[in-house]
């Protein structure tokens, strides 16, 4: 009686995660669509949760608009923030750009009037 529990519980759980597991994936795939991209300009490989820094910045801003012109300026966005575009936290380039800047807040207008932000929580 109790294996019964079990295996019944076991069976729920696998229906429940297979299903989310779908949602997720056709979720991704209508992103693709949308956008007209293959997996691979987000996520390191077809079915990946890893991102690429594309895929960072539109999982950021939910745009890509802008990305092309910022990575042609700074490269890659990972190389200034820690993990993702937007990230307050730098690496050790990043933190070396910074102290090399003289003019913060020249440097702080030119951000505003070229570096993407997030938009607003609706």
């Amino acid at each position: 009686m109790r294996s019964h529990r079990i295996v019944a519980a076991a069976a729920v759980t696998l229906g429940l995660a297979a299903l989310f597991t779908a949602t997720l994936a056709s979720g991704t795939e209508a992103l693709g669509e949308q956008e007209k991209l293959e997996c691979t300009a987000c996520h390191d490989k077809p079915g990946s949760k890893l991102l690429t820094d594309q895929g960072k910045y539109y999982e950021t801003l939910r745009t890509l608009d802008g990305f092309a012109e910022l990575k042609a300026s700074f490269g890659k966005c990972t190389s200034c923030h820690v993990s993702k575009p937007g990230s307050q936290k730098l690496t050790k380039e990043g933190k070396r750009f910074q102290e090399l800047v003289e003019d913060m807040a020249g440097l702080g207008e030119w951000m505003k009037e070229h570096h993407p932000t997030p938009p607003p929580p609706t």
